[in-house]
């Protein structure tokens, strides 16, 4: 039987443009690396957004669906392969892009817009699990992240093309601090509840057809002590095997999963 626990219980008391100079490539690397995404998929996402001011693209790509939407969202200007290996280092997939900046949601303003699902990263620090934490959210539905902006990977590159673009779909709200930022989330009447591998119960114990933010820590400390505290439950997953838990995005991916499959059992 799920547990929803009663109101009030466990509750204490939230266009960068491109320097361009000749080809000598070394100013390529742009004022800011963080206006520059890449990866198809990321790039594809962005432009649909809205976000892409300019789309870089290697010459002589094969044919690719994708490159054909992106042709016709945003100004591709196609440079040479090594020209593009300077401005996006790193697997890029033949395309990189100038983002416009990204809009700033308060936690105020989020908690306005009426979530009934969203997710804080307590201390990501790898891009690779911030990125693929926020991929699975997006596409379990969820109405927005909240990240701090102190100890946590930023949104990167190389975070943003792990999420497969969904950085640029999601609301995306930074915070000073997230103990206070869960207060807050609390006050707003919408339930926490940390991803914890010593928590009270397992995650299909709770009832997450309510409104809910899930709280994911970094692998090695998990959740702070003080945000698991500020938070109405504690949930855990099943360890069936000799590896003592789920790595910090295989973990989200499978508690966001879960909500959804209460929410479509309750709408069924």
């Amino acid at each position: 039987m799920k547990r929803r626990i009663p109101r009030g219980q466990n509750r204490p008391g939230g266009n960068v443009t491109a320097r361009r100079g000749a080809n000598d490539g070394a100013r390529d690397v742009l004022a800011a690396a963080t206006a520059l995404i890449h990866g198809r998929n990321a790039v594809l996402e962005a432009a649909r957004a809205g976000r892409v001011v300019r789309v870089y693209q290697a010459a002589g790509l094969g044919h690719d669906p994708r490159l054909d939407e992106l042709a016709r969202l945003a100004r591709v200007e196609v440079v040479p392969a090594e020209r593009l290996d300077v401005i996006a280092p790193g697997v890029h997939q033949g395309v990189a892009a100038e983002l416009k900046p990204r809009k700033e949601w308060p936690l105020k303003e989020l908690l306005a817009s009426d979530p009934s699902l969203l997710v804080a990263l307590d201390s990501i620090m790898d891009p690779q699990n911030l990125g693929a934490i926020l991929r699975s959210a997006e596409v379990a539905g969820a109405d927005g992240a909240i990240i701090p902006e102190h100890r946590s990977a930023p949104l990167s590159p190389a975070a943003v093309k792990a999420s497969s673009g969904a950085s640029e779909l999601l609301r995306i709200s930074m915070v000073s601090g997230m103990p206070s930022a869960v207060a807050e989330v609390k006050r707003s009447g919408i339930w926490c509840v940390a991803l914890d591998p010593r928590g009270e119960m397992y995650a299909w114990e709770f009832d997450f057809t309510q409104r809910v933010c899930i709280v994911v820590g970094s692998e090695g400390e998990g959740v702070h002590r003080l945000v698991k505290e500020r938070c109405d439950a504690r949930v855990r997953l099943p360890v069936k095997g000799h590896i003592a838990s789920l790595n910090a995005s295989a973990a989200a991916a499978a508690l966001l999963y879960e909500v959804e499959r209460q929410r479509t059992i309750g709408r069924s």
